[in-house]
């Protein structure tokens, strides 16, 4: 039997996974439903085997350092990605090491139910339109050189930086000071051969680091 912990912030769609979930109960048992970060780090205490249904947006633009955090210390939890975007995707694709199973938050519930029964055995899910999303968009010879070039923090701080995000909030994320984060910055762009931030964000989203248009389906 396969133990669930259901971290989204919605309680109606926490309801509905819950639901579905318990409807299967000679396969799946959820072990915990949580709203926050904070939640779910006190839950994987007692529950360092489960499979943790992830908001991408769990903990805004920290969600990803927090659950690096978590895996590194409980790295048997398994992660189905409930993400909001393409770029959710891509960002976590990119800096964590594994991913077990990628959902889009308009799901359907056949969808669903196939990543639940993979995770439990053992198997990754990809959905079908992530899956075309990452055929249309390969991961080019200058992202394969961007990606060896830089340390995984430095990944991490150019993603950010290349979304938009302030030195001060990317700090606040990374619980890093800005200092830090300037200092990654500027290697960042001797690395890359860059001249400030608008070269960057060009080139993040030319290697396929940043999605242009999260918003973006394919249908």
């Amino acid at each position: 039997m396969t133990d669930f912990i259901i971290a989204i912030p919605s309680d109606l769609l926490r309801a509905g996974m819950y639901t579905t979930l318990s409807s299967n109960n000679n396969k799946y048992r959820v072990v915990a439903s949580v709203s926050t970060i904070n939640e779910l780090r006190d839950e994987v205490k007692n529950h360092p085997f489960a499979a943790v249904i992830l908001s991408s947006r769990l903990a805004g633009d920290g969600t990803i350092e927090s659950w690096r955090r978590l895996h590194r210390r409980y790295n048997d939890l398994q992660i189905i990605l409930w993400a909001e975007n393409f770029q959710d995707v891509l960002d976590f694709q990119c800096n964590t090491n594994k991913v077990d199973g990628f959902l889009l938050t308009h799901a359907r519930y056949e969808e669903f139910e196939r990543a639940c029964a993979n995770i439990s055995r053992g198997q990754m899910y990809v959905a079908s339109e992530v899956a075309e999303y990452l055929a249309k968009n390969p991961r080019t010879q200058s992202f394969r050189r961007l990606l060896k070039s830089l340390s995984e923090r430095e990944l991490q701080v150019t993603q950010m930086l290349g979304r938009g995000i302030r030195v001060v909030d990317i700090a606040k994320y990374l619980n890093i000071s800005s200092k830090t984060v300037n200092t990654f910055r500027y290697r960042i762009f001797s690395k890359l051969g860059v001249g400030g931030d608008v070269e960057l964000t060009h080139l993040a989203i030319q290697s396929g680091l940043v999605e242009i248009d999260p918003t973006q389906r394919y249908d």
